[in-house]
């Protein structure tokens, strides 16, 4: 079984040279726009409402965020340009270079990696097999009344002090041949400042991790 990604979503905090962090120049994220697009398409430019920061969109969930105390880049992988592991990992990475060397930030405090995808359901049907497989249990939801079922799990890991790393495992929703899959890593800047190296050995764990232990899960 392999998974089929849907999305990757990279958050980090950057770390302020001063309190409140001022506005990113315009003139500055007008040039990464420039520089973006020239490696990435993105249909629009517009600053934030309140003149901050910038949007870079091609729809909601493909869309670079700059922000003085966020940089967002949530990549589309199943779109009619398909992305691939690498390709979504290379350009997130290569968004958050060129905002980071163009805004003068240098490390971060904070940082967000999310994975979202799906797999084919055993036997096409997906609240069967979770049931069963997962939940141990098919009659178990049945007691709640009619139309109830197994919502799916989510597991966790705490890193005290440190962040968390979860996955969710669920029917999906719209379509009940498919397993919606969602990954989640939490980092905090502890024993130092997060740079964009440690962002992109964590997006790296984040796809081996539903490719590795997600599918050996579900394949037992």
């Amino acid at each position: 079984m392999e998974p089929r990604y849907k999305s990757l979503t990279l958050a980090l905090q950057p770390q302020p040279r001063e309190i409140p962090p001022p506005p990113f120049a315009k003139d500055k994220l007008q040039e990464i726009f420039a520089e973006v697009i020239r490696h990435h398409s993105y249909q629009s430019f517009g600053f934030t409402p309140n003149g901050r920061g910038a949007l870079f969109k091609n729809s909601d969930d493909d869309v670079v965020e700059l922000r003085p105390a966020l940089l967002r880049v949530a990549a589309k992988m199943d779109s009619d340009d398909v992305l691939t592991s690498g390709a979504a990992q290379e350009k997130a990475m290569r968004i958050v270079k060129i905002a980071a060397d163009r805004l003068k930030i240098e490390a971060f405090l904070q940082c967000a990696v999310q994975v979202i995808g799906s797999m084919d359901a055993p036997g096409g049907d997906a609240r069967a097999f979770l049931g069963g497989h997962l939940l141990r249990d098919h009659e178990q939801a049945s007691t709640l009344g009619d139309g109830y079922f197994g919502g799916g799990v989510r597991y966790r890991s705490l890193l005290p002090g440190e962040g968390e790393d979860n996955l969710t495992v669920e029917p999906d929703v719209n379509n009940n041949s498919l397993i919606f899959l969602a990954h989640h890593k939490e980092r905090a800047g502890v024993t130092g400042p997060i740079t964009v190296d440690d962002a992109e050995t964590w997006i790296g764990e984040a796809f081996d991790f539903l490719k590795g232990p997600t599918m050996a899960l579900l394949s037992e």
